[in-house]
């Protein structure tokens, strides 16, 4: 059983999250599909020119699930046919995700699940510590305690 494919190829009439991309990243819809499979959702694709937010908002408008993906060479978006045009729920630029990041959380907001980590990295804010930060902090904990 196929899980993605173009508009018209799957057998049967299950509801499907649609992609929309250009025509030049064809080869981008089986990473995005991937992910979508992944999860147990069926995706379908098809070719439309313009922006990732259009691209989103247009697909989600076309598919039966109401989840729609647009990608784009420089960015991506996931939304949903009831939010505002401009405004995607997820949009990512300058390729800070996989294309098979997208499948799944666009699948998990169908399923009604939590999003998964992005390519599998927690949520970081840019203001937290890092490693090495963190070690220095612990060790001074514990010399204040006088336990190093």
């Amino acid at each position: 059983m196929t899980w993605c494919g173009r508009v018209g190829e799957l057998r049967d009439e299950r509801p499907t999250i649609l992609l929309l991309l250009p025509e030049s990243l064809k080869d981008k819809a089986n990473e995005v599909g991937v992910g979508a499979e992944e999860e147990g959702v069926p995706m379908e694709w098809d070719f439309m020119d313009g922006g990732p937010k259009t691209l989103a908002w247009e697909a989600a408008n076309r598919s039966r699930l109401r989840v729609g993906i647009g990608v784009t060479p420089k960015a991506y978006a996931i939304t949903l046919a009831n939010l505002d045009p401009g405004n995607p729920l997820i949009l990512v630029e300058n390729g800070e995700t996989s294309l098979r990041w997208l499948g799944q959380a666009a699948a998990r907001l169908v399923k009604g699940l939590p999003l998964p980590p992005m390519d599998g990295k927690a949520d970081v804010k840019k203001d937290d510590p890092d490693e090495s930060q963190v070690a220095e902090i612990v060790a001074k904990i514990l010399r204040e305690m006088g336990l190093a």
